[in-house]
């Protein structure tokens, strides 16, 4: 990783600057700083409104980042650490 990734501020991105449509790269890179990681390839399974365009795929960013936030606030969330079955079964070896 380069210096610039690993000492990104949120901050940094302000939402008013940015372009009016996005291609599927520079969308994945804008949702990978703001929300989450994602690949180029991924936005292409999102149900967003497309536009081809001189051979590009371009999408309106209100769109884009209005999906990527809504999937994020739905997104399940897990905790880490040992299980209860696990615990039970280390319980049961050591007993």
């Amino acid at each position: 990783m380069t210096q610039d990734i690993l000492t990104f501020q949120y901050s940094q991105i302000d939402q008013n600057n940015l372009p009016v449509r996005m291609d599927r790269r520079m969308a994945a890179a804008v949702i990978s700083r703001i929300y989450f990681p994602v690949k180029p390839r991924s936005l292409e399974k999102w149900p967003i409104r497309w536009r081809l365009v001189n051979g590009k795929a371009l999408a309106e960013t209100e769109e884009i980042l209005a999906f990527a936030a809504r999937k994020l606030a739905t997104a399940p969330s897990i905790r880490g650490g040992a299980s209860a079955t696990s615990v039970i079964g280390l319980e049961r070896a050591e007993g």
